[in-house]
């Protein structure tokens, strides 16, 4: 499997993906720092909520070869800038979260992660198990 870093806002599902494609072996928690799991990558939300830092993302990406950046879909805001993939040279995948939730607006959140660089979006739901074979897919492709 492809080493992945997940990159969103605090609470966006990051961690909760992790735990859906490592088959429940990992325990979430708040990332206070840059953690690795296995062939994943978890960054705290803060490091996209300040762009002080930034190069801390990027530095952290150095080990990855896909980049998947989370938008949670009950969000109506985004904190991804225009082309904020283009900081990183490798493959970007977005993916939308919490698409299961009542409040949720999918088609915003695509919207943001296009806005932002990606060209794969998946919709994935944590819960459900939505999309999660589908970025599996993605990151066992050879």
């Amino acid at each position: 499997m492809k080493k992945t870093m997940f990159v969103g806002e605090t609470r966006s599902g990051k961690s909760s993906l992790i735990k859906a494609l490592s088959g429940e072996s990992y325990s979430p928690r708040r990332a206070m720092a840059v953690e690795h799991f296995g062939p994943f990558i978890n960054t705290p939300g803060e490091f996209l909520e300040n762009s002080w830092f930034y190069h801390a993302l990027i530095t952290s990406s150095a080990d990855c070869k896909v980049l998947a950046i989370v938008q949670d879909a009950t969000r109506r805001t985004s904190l991804f800038p225009p082309l904020f993939t283009s900081m990183f040279n490798r493959k970007v995948i977005g993916l939308v979260s919490k698409v299961d939730a009542p409040n949720a607006d999918p088609d915003l959140a695509e919207r943001f992660l296009k806005q932002a660089g990606a060209k794969q979006i998946i919709r994935t739901s944590s819960v459900t198990g939505e999309g999660i074979e589908s970025i599996l897919s993605i990151l066992t492709d050879q």
